[in-house]
């Protein structure tokens, strides 16, 4: 025989034990903080993204989105990002985040992202470093 006091408590539990999840992924694409705590993860100990900040191992991301590849004044670019001709957006960081050296041949860029949420939380992230013209 079925217990439907017990049923119900088991889905109650079951739907309040999901929420938190849920929530964290609609905050992920959407929400800069969560995008920037995974940039700091990722990407934070290589770049640096205050406007004027020194680059790091890699170049300073401020402005990134929609800036010409291999453009920062001051960061030495492999021939491959230098001789580049492109803009960085969401066609061209998505997938150099997964894989830069497979994406760009000849770049020097180890990191790799293979989790595309994690990848769009940094690409939005990314899109709030660039002031509006």
């Amino acid at each position: 025989m079925v217990d439907h006091r017990k049923m119900r408590k088991f889905f109650q539990c079951f739907v309040i034990g999901l929420l938190p999840s849920v929530a964290m992924a609609g905050a992920r694409a959407e929400d800069g903080p969560a995008g920037k705590a995974q940039f700091l993860t990722s990407c934070g100990v290589c770049h640096a993204v205050e406007s004027g900040a020194a680059p790091r191992q890699g170049p300073n991301l401020s402005g990134i989105y929609g800036r010409a590849a291999g453009t920062v004044e001051g960061f030495k670019y492999s021939e491959a990002l230098k001789a580049g001709g492109w803009v960085w957006d969401e066609a061209t960081l998505e997938p150099w985040m997964e894989n830069a050296k497979e994406a760009r041949p000849g770049t020097n860029m180890p990191y790799r992202q293979k989790d595309p949420d994690k990848r769009k939380a940094i690409l939005t992230y990314l899109k709030t470093l660039t002031k509006a013209p």
